[in-house]
């Protein structure tokens, strides 16, 4: 992250942004993230093949954000409030232990979110987690931390994400009874 802080990025003109005040909301963003987390975790916790699919998504998510963060450069929005979120900069900081605010395409928190939203099974953990998403979204521009795009695109990288983890799994990882019913057949 150092090497993106210390790069030279472009400023986009955000119109909607433009007009939003910037307001501190590190606090709330902190707590409703978090909140969408430990769902997350309790709820896919009885299932761990669901659980297992989760965290390989979110790797891949993760990979996906370094990749964009890599070939996207921007210099933070206009009126940026700096995100105070003790955790992500505990294991992500400028070197130093300064913020980093150059990690822009596409948001963390609302593709994180999202991913979760895709996971969950239970129609009332989707609605749960679709209000918390937005209110994180609505929350992360409020505060100048993102570019509209970055929240807009964010759900877009869960989905490809998830997907992606979906397809391999189904492709090169056969279900246990497959693996029992192949192994019967032969002799070694």
């Amino acid at each position: 992250m150092s090497i993106f802080e210390n790069r030279k990025g472009t400023q986009i003109f955000d119109p909607i942004l433009a007009q939003l005040p910037s307001i501190d909301s590190s606090a709330l963003i902190f707590t409703l993230t978090y909140t969408a987390l430990t769902i997350f975790i309790l709820s896919n916790l009885p299932n761990p093949i669901r659980f297992i699919k989760g965290l390989q998504a979110y790797t891949l998510l993760l990979t996906l954000r370094t990749i964009t963060i890599f070939l996207v450069p921007l210099e933070p929005p206009i009126g940026m409030i700096v995100l105070k979120d003790t955790v992500s900069n505990f294991f992500m900081n400028s070197g130093g232990g300064g913020y980093i605010v150059k990690d822009l395409f596409f948001s963390g928190h609302v593709s994180a979110i999202m991913l979760f939203f895709f996971v969950a099974e239970s129609k009332t953990l989707k609605i749960v987690l679709a209000i918390l998403a937005v209110a994180i979204g609505c929350l992360i521009l409020l505060q100048h931390v993102h570019y509209v795009m970055d929240v807009v695109a964010a759900p877009f990288f869960s989905f490809l994400a998830l997907k992606t983890v979906t397809t391999v799994n189904k492709q090169f990882f056969a279900s246990p009874i497959a693996i029992k019913n192949s192994t019967s057949n032969h002799t070694l």
